[in-house]
C-alpha cells in the first residue's frame, strides 16, 4: 500500500467514526480530520511526481517535474 493509499484508508476510517458520533461538534472534528488525510494523500501523490533530489532548501531549482 502506498503512502497515499494509507492516508485515504485512514480518511475512510475517520469518516466511518464520524458517522457514529453523537456530538455534532465531535462529528465535525472527525470530518475535518478526514479532510486533512485526503489533503495529505493528494500532497503525497503530487510529491511523487517531483524530483526528490531537487530540494528547494538544498538546490536552486524548485519542484522540477520528473522527466
Amino acid at each position: 500500500m502506498t503512502r497515499s493509499e494509507e492516508y485515504r484508508h485512514l480518511a475512510q476510517k475517520v469518516r466511518d467514526r464520524a458517522t457514529r458520533e453523537q456530538s455534532p461538534l465531535q462529528k465535525a472534528e472527525w470530518e475535518h480530520l478526514a479532510a486533512c488525510y485526503v489533503q495529505l494523500a493528494k500532497q503525497t501523490e503530487e510529491s511523487d511526481q517531483v524530483d526528490p533530489i531537487c530540494d528547494p532548501i538544498i538546490g536552486t531549482e524548485f519542484n522540477r517535474p520528473i522527466q
